[in-house]
């Protein structure tokens, strides 16, 4: 077994390397999305919470949050999501009965579930802009029946009127900022704030969830929701569905024509999730090439010990010189070599001669006893300390030289 340590393999791979690269990745772009997960929205310029135009209710949203509420926008089986929760159904796309049974059943659900309601009757339909479909470019006043047929599907008995006068409010809310109100006359609802007659904030009490109706939606539409004490009264009647202030607020998106069917396919592949979803598909790749074998029958693994002479020689080698035993080394390479001149030169039938004796006459009849004193010299200094191993390889070489010299002769002999 060889003495000399091979450089260590790396563990890190470049298999291991991509995948260190995509975990990195994933992770960057899990942050990013935790961070601007807003920026990614239903593009709207309607009436509801995706929407940051004049008409939309995005900003009351954000109100509500700032307030430290706990707020759910959403669209999917809302009735679910408000058991014992406060739902605010803000401006829904109600229509005749026959032509929007089930989204009428939806809100009937959602009454029956709730802690409480706060329903909003609609009064504007946004219309989009020529160029920027997802711009708000215009609004058209709804008619009255719109919110009748709203106040019907909540069974509310009760008229949608908007008076040419200014009111004069009466009730114990923040009176509002409404300079063109749209109020309700309804035998179904307790006035809570409301001007000669015409309810702005009715109650309805009894089976089922506690409902207020709020008739004029310019109070939480991002138009009005900054004017007098407009968000100040949007925020009593949260306070008063949920006086202790515990209860989620679900903002129901289904009755917008933003439900979606809750599906995890769907999901997965819908943008923003589609990024996670692709550094999930690249993280697998990456790990199923990492867990990759070659095909066909695997190689041999190669030998402890290699045959053939050279692995021999480069072993002794290695282990002398960790062991330092290059002087002794040297000195035995040095009388080799002698040896092997004496065996080359020597007569047949000549008794053996003194070793050393022996070589120096041959090296004075070949004209090279200056050369051998020379490397006698040499050797006797190199073993007479620690050498350096290119100092002992110099050497070794030297030795190799005179030796061929003295039994095939120089190269450049006639």
């Amino acid at each position: 077994m060889t003495a000399s340590a091979e450089p260590a393999a790396s563990p890190f791979g470049p298999r291991a390397r991509w995948l260190a690269v995509a975990a990195v990745v994933s992770l960057c772009a899990s942050a990013l999305l935790g961070v601007f997960s807003d920026a990614f929205e239903v593009p709207s310029f309607g009436a509801d919470a995706f929407s940051r135009s004049a008409i939309g209710h995005h900003a009351f949203v954000r109100l509500l949050r700032t307030l430290g509420r706990n707020v759910v926008v959403s669209r999917s089986r809302t009735a679910e999501k408000g058991a014992g929760a406060v739902v605010i159904v803000a401006e829904p796309l109600l229509g005749p009965a026959v032509a929007y049974g089930r989204s009428r059943a939806q809100l009937r659900e959602i009454l029956e579930e709730a802690q409480g309601v706060l329903l909003v009757l609609p009064k504007r339909t946004g219309i989009p802009d020529r160029l920027r479909p997802s711009w708000l470019g215009g609004a058209l006043l709804d008619t009255p029946e719109a919110g009748r047929q709203v106040l019907e599907a909540a069974d509310v008995t009760g008229q949608v009127v908007r008076p040419e006068a200014s009111a004069e409010w009466r009730g114990s809310l923040p009176v509002p900022e409404l300079p063109e109100p749209q109020l309700v006359v309804s035998t179904s609802l307790v006035p809570l704030l409301e001007s000669g007659g015409r309810v702005l904030v009715g109650e309805r009490t009894g089976e089922g969830a506690r409902l207020l109706v709020l008739s004029d939606p310019d109070v939480l539409e991002t138009h009005g929701l900054g004017k007098g004490r407009n968000a100040e009264l949007v925020a009593a009647l949260i306070e008063r569905l949920d006086p202790g202030g515990r209860a989620a607020i679900v903002v129901d998106e289904t009755l917008h024509g933003h439900e979606l069917q809750p599906s995890l396919a769907q999901e997965l592949l819908r943008w923003p999730l589609a990024i996670a979803t692709l550094q999930a598909v690249l993280a697998l790749a990456l790990l199923a090439w990492a867990g990759l074998v070659r095909f066909g029958r695997p190689r041999r693994a190669s030998p402890a010990l290699s045959p053939g002479t050279a692995f021999l020689v480069e072993n002794t080698a290695d282990l002398l010189r960790e062991g330092r035993h290059l002087a002794p080394a040297l000195a035995s390479t040095w009388r080799a070599a002698k040896e092997q001149i004496v065996r080359a030169l020597r007569a047949p039938g000549e008794p053996p001669a003194d070793l050393d004796a022996f070589v120096a006459r041959l090296a004075a009849a070949r004209g090279r006893a200056g050369e051998l004193d020379a490397l006698e010299r040499r050797i006797v200094q190199l073993t007479a300390r620690r050498p350096a191993a290119h100092d002992v390889l110099r050497a070794a070489h030297a030795i190799h030289a005179f030796r061929e010299v003295m039994t095939h002769g120089a190269r450049n002999d006639p």
